[in-house]
C-alpha cells in the first residue's frame, strides 16, 4: 500500500515521469548489492578481529558479538555513501 501510495504522489503530486520508475529500481538494486558486499567485509574484517583478540590475549571473546543489528545499519550508510560518491562527476 505504501509503495502505491509513494507511486500516485510522485506520478501526480511531485510530477515525476513514470519512466524513471525502472532506472530506479535498479539503482535501489545496486545500493542493496553494495549493502551486502559491506556487511560481508565488515562481518569478515570483525572476525579477524575476534579471532586475532583471542590469540593474542587468550581470552575468550564472543564471535556473537558481530551478531547485532547496527552492523546491518552501518553497511548500508557505508553504500548509499560510495554510491553516491561514485556516481558524482570527477
Amino acid at each position: 500500500m505504501t509503495s502505491l501510495g509513494a507511486y500516485i504522489v510522485g506520478t501526480r503530486i511531485l510530477a515525476i515521469s513514470r519512466d524513471r520508475l525502472a532506472a530506479a529500481l535498479v539503482e535501489t538494486l545496486e545500493c542493496l548489492g553494495l549493502t551486502v558486499i559491506f556487511l560481508l567485509v565488515n562481518l569478515a574484517a570483525g572476525m579477524a578481529l575476534v579471532l586475532g583478540l583471542r590469540t593474542l590475549t587468550g581470552q575468550f571473546i564472543s564471535i556473537y558479538w558481530l551478531n547485532d543489528t547496527s552492523l546491518l545499519v552501518l553497511s548500508l550508510v557505508q553504500a548509499l555513501v560510495f554510491y553516491h560518491w561514485r556516481r558524482r562527476p570527477k
